[in-house]
């Protein structure tokens, strides 16, 4: 039987607010109701908020009245590299190391799609990464390790592979001599999943004796194997989501400005014809999928306060996000985060919590940023 966890919701943030104030006993600023409730630790806000890990049966949730409830799925997350679970032949290739399986427990098949693979979503972290609109290319050398809570990989070598790849029998692989290119940085990676979803932390270091300009990560979440739950992509502007078919330019593969980050926007690379969408600043960090599935309402949030720009590419189908770093010195190192969540949820329950959700992520990831700007 499908195993969720069951979030009310139901208090809205300024009351919630209140009583973590009250607790705390200080002003209820934004900032300070972050830094206060995360005196309290993530897992006991959460449950302040009505999350909790009861189980729900599916033939009870159909008839459940209570609409204004979300039920987040459990997530497992595991490196490709160190997965035996099914996945499409073509994922087996010199990309395989960034890439990490995402699983739903008791979700095996979503739709009615007859195919070998069972569900899952692909996180490649990172898949690429731009430095002053120059694109370094898919990255590798990852070598992943099982810690206390989840996954990681240290001193990946941070390398511009720009133009290196080359496909053999439909598969990228690197060329040869490319892994000899000498390294400009570092790369660090963590995944984890919990109550909320599965969430990532991506570092790097710049060991070069240059300053490294304009950075940003590159993150993709494909939905190859579910493709039903990345065919509906909306996006928040102001305050309503619109569909991602309906924003100009009405395209197949866009990417949005995240809330606040115009300027940053304007340095991505001008000659990819996925950056030139300047004029429509998102007011959520991130990009929601929803569609009505064998199993009901099905909801995917890929997000992340350290966002540079949202979108998808339908013809994929993935919803991916470009992690901002800016400006890295010589031996500076700087930390960004990001997060999945699949919810039985249909887009306007989520809509009406989602600030909730953004308040319980950054208290997820207060104080773990090394290097951040403050805003």
């Amino acid at each position: 039987m499908p195993t969720f966890i069951r979030s009310s919701l139901r208090i809205s943030p300024e009351i919630n607010c209140k009583q973590i104030m009250k607790t705390a006993d200080i002003q209820p600023t934004r900032r300070d109701f972050l830094a206060a409730a995360g005196k309290f630790g993530v897992v006991s806000w959460l449950g302040n908020e009505g999350i909790t890990g009861r189980s729900c049966h599916a033939a009870e949730d159909l008839q459940d009245p209570t609409a204004g409830e979300l039920q987040f799925y459990q997530l497992h997350v595991e490196p490709f590299v160190k997965s035996s679970y099914p996945v499409h032949e073509r994922f087996d290739n010199g990309l395989a190391e960034q890439r990490v399986v995402i699983t739903a427990k008791d979700m095996d098949r979503l739709d009615w799609e007859v195919r070998p693979e069972k569900t899952s979503w692909m996180l490649h972290l990172p898949e690429m990464v731009y430095v002053d609109r120059k694109r370094f290319d898919y990255q590798v050398g990852m070598q992943w390790k099982r810690g206390a809570t989840g996954w990681s990989y240290t001193d990946c070598p941070f390398r511009n592979l720009g133009g290196r790849w080359v496909q053999r029998d439909g598969k990228f692989q690197l060329d040869e001599g490319a892994e000899d290119l000498p390294a400009v940085g570092t790369i660090q990676g963590t995944v984890h999943a919990d109550a909320l979803g599965a969430h990532y932390e991506m570092t790097l270091t710049n060991s070069s004796a240059d300053v490294l300009r304009n950075v940003f990560f590159w993150i993709d979440l494909g939905h190859y194997h579910a493709a039903i739950t990345g065919h509906r992509p909306h996006l928040r502007v102001g305050k309503a989501w619109l569909p991602a078919q309906e924003m100009p330019p009405a395209e197949t593969h866009v990417y949005y400005p995240a809330p606040g980050m115009v300027d940053e926007y304007r340095t991505a690379p001008q000659n990819r014809p996925e950056f030139h969408a300047a004029d429509t600043e998102l007011s959520f960090p991130g990009v929601v999928c929803w569609n009505l599935t064998a199993k009901g309402p099905l909801l995917v949030c890929h997000c992340s306060h350290d966002a540079m720009a949202v979108g998808s590419n339908q013809l994929w189908p993935c919803t991916d996000l470009q992690l901002w770093f800016g400006d890295l010195a010589p031996g500076q190192k700087k930390t960004r985060t990001g997060h999945v969540f699949i919810a039985r949820s249909d887009l306007q329950t989520f809509a009406r919590h989602a600030d909730s959700i953004l308040d319980v992520l950054a208290l997820a990831t207060t104080g773990k940023h090394e290097g951040r700007e403050p805003g």
